[in-house]
């Protein structure tokens, strides 16, 4: 009986779509590594094991790289975002689990963390308008969900949702901060049971709302 020879199959060739996806995740690696200014197409295109003019193909210059990374990171928070503000649930339930989840994002997704606390540092004119794009379209999110809660509770009118909303979206870079320097979970939790209380009010029992159970990340 002759042997069976085996043959190897060559892997399906990428659509354009499937290889710039590619190259973008290879670049936001190496973006994370390098920093804004750093990351180079040569680097991305040894992350990525093709050539050097395939980079430039999907991405013709250093800004469209930068910027393409960037929308690429403000897209995956403002989901993030989105999702959690869209659920029918009590304002300072949401609050929470917002800054939960942008402390796990530091574990889940620490090339998107790093690149967007550098980039909320980075006054450099060509970043800096589309970091505030970024940031301005997460106030709002936040500030709707503190509008409904006040409509719904009768709580104070007068006070501005946007401001209490900056205040929210800042302490996250704390969180973030706390949370690469590997402070237990439980204090993280605390600070921001403290976060809800200063920015939303105490609740009606004056008990904290939905605490975390579990082991530190």
């Amino acid at each position: 009986m002759p042997k069976a020879i085996a043959t190897r199959r060559r892997a399906r060739p990428l659509e354009r779509p499937e290889r710039r996806a590619l190259l973008l995740k290879c670049a936001i690696r190496v973006f994370a590594r390098r920093g804004l200014g750093g990351a180079r197409h040569a680097e991305i295109a040894r992350e990525a094991k093709v050539a050097v003019p395939t980079v430039f193909f999907y991405f013709p210059t250093h800004e469209a790289l930068v910027r393409e990374v960037l929308e690429e990171v403000a897209r995956f928070f403002l989901q993030m975002t989105e999702r959690i503000h869209t659920a029918d649930r009590p304002a300072p339930e949401i609050v929470l689990e917002h800054g939960r989840g942008f402390a796990d994002a530091m574990v889940t997704h620490p090339e998107y963390a790093r690149i967007l606390l550098e980039w909320s540092t980075a006054l450099r004119e060509e970043v800096w308008p589309l970091y505030l794009r970024f940031h301005e379209q997460n106030i709002r999110i936040i500030a709707e969900t503190i509008r409904r809660w006040r409509r719904a509770t009768g709580r104070n009118h007068d006070e501005d949702a946007e401001d209490s909303a900056r205040v929210i979206a800042a302490t996250g870079y704390v969180v973030a901060q706390m949370k690469v320097a590997r402070m237990p979970s439980a204090r993280i939790e605390r600070f921001l049971q403290t976060l809800v209380r200063d920015t939303l009010g105490p609740t009606d029992d004056g008990e904290s709302f939905a605490p975390r159970t579990g082991t530190d990340n």
